[in-house]
């Protein structure tokens, strides 16, 4: 028997990288689940900035997990569009009929996460934010606004800004992208275009923002609106020639909006790089808090992705009593996840130095076979390539 606010395992985050590490540590080692407190220093269903696509890869490790994604409002988007100023290529499902991916609304999907832990037999405190933590030889020390909590494990889920992260990993460079989210009311309806497509332009590009603004079908307390902000990988060093704000307004001008009449929110994303940490002594980071897509900001899949290893590590740490976790990193690399992850910062990194407009017109408007064949080969389907 644990005494009070001693645990084995301390799950900092209950958003998808924390709550999938949880699921996975239940069906590897369902002895730690009781053993295992998940802190949340917000209450459920909160407020999370996210594009909100659920890649089929996202798909793969929650039926792995058992659980079904139609349970939770989505939309089935048809269409992908990938352009340059309004024109470009199209993506979905590899098999006819098949959708490009789903879109859910972050607070409802990570609190029907949350939910799902607690019926697995996780305890979840929410309203509890950790404000530092403490690794020594023979555990960790977890101080929150809620008072102290010791464990043999502590797992960083706690996202771009991670306290936990910041513990172990003091001094480092810094590898954050930025994004600028607005919710609108659907748009007219276009001949050749469904409210159920999904785009993604980089017409600003050359303007130095390393990414791209995008415009996403979603559904918002049962009612159809869409999604849209601006990406900047910030992969590279140089400065964007314009505000990203300025960027989104003059997007939300071509298409007869004014972003001043809209709410306009920001949040960084940390960018996966192979050269940083992932862990330390009793210490496992995942999900933002480790790194995720620098190349499109893409992080759902990613986050579920880390759970397992990070549960694989866990138990392989109380079998054999070896907290060092020093294999983590490398279980990472060497599998697909971790490959897609170094291929997608590699790419962000030469993509977005090609600023030329001419040249990202002729790559989205000339070269989609190609850039669908290398996308399916090597920056997603990483859960398919890794069953194989």
């Amino acid at each position: 028997m644990l005494n009070a606010n001693h645990y084995d395992i301390i799950i900092v985050g209950a958003g998808p990288a924390g709550i999938s590490t949880a699921l996975h540590l239940a069906n590897l080692a369902p002895e730690l689940v009781p053993r295992t407190l998940i802190l949340e220093k917000a209450r459920h269903p909160r407020p999370k900035l996210c594009g909100g696509g659920i890649l089929p890869d996202a798909e793969v490790v929650l039926c792995q997990l058992g659980l079904d994604i139609t349970e939770v409002p989505h939309v089935d988007v048809d269409w992908a569009h990938f352009d340059y100023d309004g024109q470009g290529m199209t993506m979905r499902g590899e098999k006819k009929g098949l959708f490009a991916f789903r879109v859910i609304r972050r607070h409802e999907f990570d609190a029907w996460l949350a939910a799902k832990a607690r019926e697995r037999g996780f305890l979840i405190h929410e309203n509890t934010a950790v404000k530092s933590i403490t690794a020594t030889e023979s555990g960790v020390v977890v101080t929150t606004d809620q008072g102290e909590y010791h464990a043999a494990v502590v797992v960083g889920a706690d996202g771009s800004n991670s306290i936990v992260r910041r513990a172990i990993i003091p001094h480092e460079d810094l590898h954050v992208a930025r994004l600028l989210e607005i919710v609108t009311e659907p748009k007219p309806e276009k001949s050749f275009h469904k409210q159920s497509d999904s785009f993604f332009d980089f017409v600003v590009v050359p303007q130095g923002i390393q990414g791209y603004v995008w415009d996403f079908p979603a559904v918002e307390k049962g009612k159809p609106v869409r999604v849209r902000g601006i990406y900047d990988s910030n992969v590279l060093s140089f400065k964007a020639d314009v505000p990203l704000a300025f960027a989104l307004d003059e997007e939300f001008g071509r298409h007869g909006l004014h972003l001043s009449d809209y709410k306009l929110e920001g949040a960084p994303i940390r960018w996966f790089d192979a050269k940083s940490d992932f862990s330390a002594p009793r210490v496992l980071l995942v999900g933002d808090a480790a790194g995720v897509d620098a190349l499109f900001g893409e992080g759902i899949s990613i986050a579920l992705g880390y759970g397992g290893f990070a549960a694989q590590a866990i138990q392989d740490a109380f079998t054999k009593k070896d907290f060092s976790f020093r294999g983590y990193k490398r279980s990472i690399l060497q599998a697909e996840l971790g490959k897609a992850l170094r291929r997608r910062t590699w790419m962000a990194k030469l993509f977005y130095r090609l600023r030329s407009a001419r040249f990202q017109a002729f790559i989205w408007r000339k070269m989609g076979w190609f850039i669908e064949w290398a996308v399916r080969a090597f920056f997603i389907e990483w859960t398919r390539r890794q069953e194989r």
